[in-house]
Parts: structure tokens; sequence; C-alpha cells
């Protein structure tokens, strides 16, 4: 058996790939299995002042859990208070979808202090990634 480099992006690959590791996780799982064919809720928050979008907010719901996966606030509106608001109201509405627990990914030049002051904790981090910051997985209770 040879293993072949492949050099150039191969996506039929890449899906090939998901597909057979999708296969595995379903036989393993039920909870893959019933995701598969259900409609996952999203949560999804926009900020606009003037036409112009200058926050958001997006997660999905899913096995008891609201996976918050980019919160974004513009530079010039960081410390008003907008993010607060936003994580908020994601937080009460992931709970009405469902969710008893959130769980999110953040780098140390990103907001890691803005969500311990919400009550998230560290669940786990890769230090010095990318090289001279760290990479966290953050979780809370709801």
């Amino acid at each position: 058996m040879n293993i072949i480099r492949i050099h150039d992006e191969d996506k039929a690959f890449q899906q090939f790939l998901t597909s057979r590791l999708r296969t595995f996780n379903d036989t393993h799982s039920v909870h893959h299995r019933e995701i598969r064919n259900t409609e996952v809720p999203v949560v999804q928050l926009k900020v606009e002042q003037d036409g112009d979008v200058i926050a958001g907010l997006f997660g999905s719901v899913y096995w008891g859990w609201f996976d918050l996966d980019r919160l974004w606030v513009a530079s010039e509106h960081a410390g008003t208070g907008l993010g607060s608001r936003l994580l908020e109201e994601a937080e009460q509405l992931a709970g009405e979808l469902g969710a008893t627990r959130v769980k999110l990914t953040t780098f140390s030049f990103q907001a890691k202090t803005f969500y311990e002051r919400f009550g998230y904790e560290v669940a786990g981090v890769l230090h010095d990634y990318p090289p001279g910051s760290d990479y966290y997985m953050m979780t809370k209770r709801l």
C-alpha cells in the first residue's frame, strides 16, 4: 500500500472522507443519526445602524447545547454594551429553543475575558495557537 500525497485541494476527496466519517458516526451514535434528519434551529441576531451591519451573532442549537459560532461587534462600537446585549439575547433565545448549555471558542486576543464576565469557563486550551496566542473552548450552563 502506498500513501499518495495530494498537492492540490481535492474537494471530491474531502467530501469522500466526510461521508465516511459521517457513516461511522451514524453507526456508533444515535445522536449523530438523529441530527442528520432534523432541522437544527439557529440563533441569528443582527444590529444595523444607518443601513450598515455594526454587530451580529450566529449559532445553532442541538443536543441541548447552544453552539455559539460567531459574535462580532464593529470596533467603533466596542465597549458600548452591544456585545453584552447580543450575548444575553442569544442565551435567552437558545434556552427557549431547548439549550441548557453553551459552547464557544475564542482566541486570547479576542474575547476570553468578555465571556468570563458572563460566567463562561475554560473547558480546554491550546497554547501557542497561533504562535504567541492561545485558543480556548469555553462553556456555560444556562
